[in-house]
């Protein structure tokens, strides 16, 4: 009753609780079998509010499954055996057959005293011999084929002379000799033709000996002809004769090698069906053994005492438990938001795609419109604007020998600070005292005559297309030195302007009026234009923002510019939280942003520093010129 939990109701309830009470799925609730680990050994666990019941149980729950494995290993071997005894029967007629049909096999092809692999052999080196004769009568036939060709066209032509020239007549020892003697009776004849007359006793002598000389040599021709004609003759019956063995010699293989399949599926068939009969009869034999000792493989090790405690609940681990979980789902989630971004995050990452970092720049703490792309004209202390002058000298300083002038600014996708970035770093080139001049070439959004509030009726597509000039098109800001070429009206095909010679004739007068010429261009990720214009110009920006551009999609904007030849300069990171990254850029070390002031420099110090960053930019423009200029009078 104290099991089942009952003892405590009155009698007329405990009565009806025990009828519907499971002492069975109670104790399985309550009894716990855990495994030791590398090892043959398992803890008993019973939880009860009763510590002398729980023991007892454990107690009796062992003997009883000792008992009870005995009594299964006797109850498994008697039916092991005797399903063993029926496959031993099948097995043994099956390997009585499989015996019987592998010596038919044998007797059949004649297999008793000589083995397969024996006759196998044996027609192989015939094989061999043939095809090595074979081969060596088609050698000679092929060299017995141009003269015997030769031969007969000879005969053809009925010309003697043709039948002497002929290689194998004219090696000939006895036919040289024939021809000596017939030389020398011509010669014979020459000399008494000279001083006697044709019917001079030894006139007639010496034609009638160069008659049988010349009958002599044409017969032994004729019969040498004749034996190598004879030759290729019986060569190619030869040849005929080996190619059929040969035939025949493969045909035997081939069906010995039928034989060959046959003879292995019936072995193996043997070989499996005696090993399967060995192992039934070595296992029958096992099983018969061991169903006469009553063995058991489970003991008790040590018998279950009473606990001094009780072991649940445990409010203290529970709470511990909870804390290392919660702080390990919590570490996890924030792996794997890590893992699955793949934006760019850092200037390191930059590197890792091949491409030069130039410096980073902060989020402008500004809404959308002009004030915030002409943030750094307003703040002029701020972060953000010792940034772009730190940007501005790594740009400056990337090519000192040749510093580019005209620069396309791009970056993957829309909404990327493409043209934040190149409004500031203007308002930051102009700064320093050179004459700069934006040119917004992105005529599919046009937005500088926004950020300027200039208007846009002439610009860019009306200079390419020859309805103005750039006195007319080009508009100064309210920024010293700062010069900008609206869009223009917007074109519907902005990528063919660009490839216009008229365009490049305007890059040009541009470079030669300008110190610095950047171009606003279109995402390259999307279209063409910036790809164009990053071919034309001296070299190529491109602007990144950070936690948004992912990297794979730089890797192919990146390899498209370089494939159409572009001169990448570097990247700018943008928008760069401060609280997310740690990094370097313009005044960033450390996580922490030093302005001039704060950094030690005094306003005299700060205007001498720009005044020799200015003059650096100066020097470097006046030499680009003249190697220009140079290069023209050359």
């Amino acid at each position: 009753m104290g099991f089942l939990g009952i003892d405590r109701l009155p009698e007329p309830e405990r009565e009806k609780a025990l009828s519907r009470a499971d002492a069975a799925s109670l104790l399985l609730r309550n009894l716990f079998v855990d495994p030791v680990r590398d090892s043959m050994v398992v803890h008993l666990r019973v939880e009860d509010r009763d510590p002398g019941r729980a023991s007892l149980i454990a107690n009796t729950v062992a003997e009883v499954y000792m008992q009870a494995n005995v009594e299964r290993r006797i109850e498994g071997s008697r039916d092991a055996a005797d399903w063993l005894d029926d496959q031993r029967l099948n097995l043994k007629s099956r390997l009585e057959k499989s015996e019987v049909a592998l010596y038919d096999f044998k007797k059949a092809n004649d297999l008793v005293y000589t083995s397969l692999e024996d006759k196998q052999t044996m027609t192989t080196q015939k094989f061999a011999t043939i095809n090595d004769s074979l081969t060596r009568a088609r050698l000679k036939r092929a060299e017995l084929t141009a003269k015997v060709r030769d031969i007969e066209e000879a005969q053809a032509s009925g010309d003697f002379d043709r039948l002497l020239a002929l290689d194998d007549v004219a090696r000939s020892a006895f036919i040289i000799d024939l021809k000596k003697q017939y030389m020398a009776s011509l010669d014979e004849k020459v000399d008494l033709s000279e001083r006697y007359g044709d019917e001079h006793p030894r006139m007639k002598v010496a034609v009638e000996k160069l008659k049988n000389a010349h009958s002599t040599l044409k017969r032994e021709v004729e019969i040498l002809v004749s034996v190598r004609l004879s030759e290729y003759r019986q060569l190619l019956e030869t040849e005929r004769a080996l190619a059929a063995m040969l035939a025949s010699v493969k045909q035997e293989a081939f069906e010995n090698s039928k034989k060959e399949l046959e003879y292995k599926r019936l072995a193996r068939e043997e070989a499996n069906d005696r090993q399967l009969f060995d192992l039934v009869l070595k296992r029958s034999t096992e099983l018969d053994l061991s169903s006469l000792l009553k063995t058991n493989n489970i003991r008790v090790l040590e018998k279950a005492t009473a606990p001094s405690g009780p072991v649940r609940p445990r409010p203290l681990t529970n709470l511990v438990i909870a804390l290392a979980i919660g702080l390990l789902a919590g570490m996890g989630i924030a792996l794997l938001l890590d893992v699955l971004d793949q934006s760019v995050r850092g200037p390191g990452e930059l590197a890792a795609l091949g491409l030069d970092c130039l410096g980073v720049m902060s989020r402008i703490p500004v809404g959308k419109g002009p004030k915030r792309d002409r943030y750094v004209a307003d703040a002029p202390r701020s972060v953000l604007s010792e940034q772009l002058r730190t940007i501005r000298t790594n740009m400056l300083f990337m090519r000192p020998d040749n510093p580019p002038r005209r620069i396309v600014i791009t970056s993957t996708f829309p909404q990327e600070g493409k043209t934040t970035t190149l409004i500031n770093l203007g308002i930051t080139l102009a700064q320093a005292g050179g004459r700069v001049l934006l040119v917004d070439s992105d005529m599919r959004r046009p937005r500088l005559h926004q950020s300027f509030g200039i208007d846009n009726a002439v610009g860019l597509s009306s200079l390419i297309v020859g309805d103005s000039d750039p006195d007319q098109a080009i508009q100064k800001t309210d920024v010293d030195n700062l010069f900008v070429l609206p869009c223009g009206p917007i074109p519907p095909n902005p990528a063919e302007l660009l490839h216009t010679r008229r365009f490049q004739e305007l890059i040009a007068t541009l470079g030669e009026r300008f110190d610095r010429v950047l171009f606003d261009s279109p995402p390259a990720g999307v279209v063409t234009d910036a790809i164009i214009l990053s071919n034309e110009l001296d070299g190529t920006i491109f602007v990144v923002k950070a936690h948004k551009t992912e990297r794979g999609a730089i890797e192919r904007t990146v390899h498209a510019l370089s494939e159409a030849g572009a001169k990448m300069i570097g990247a700018i990171l943008n928008s760069l939280s401060t609280g997310r990254e740690r990094g370097y850029g313009g005044g960033y070390y450390g996580g922490r942003y030093y302005q001039y002031g704060s950094y030690g420099l005094s306003s005299d110090e700060r205007a001498q520093a720009e005044k020799t960053v200015a003059d650096a930019r100066k020097d470097t423009s006046s030499v680009g010129k003249k190697n220009g200029q140079d290069a023209k009078n050359a």
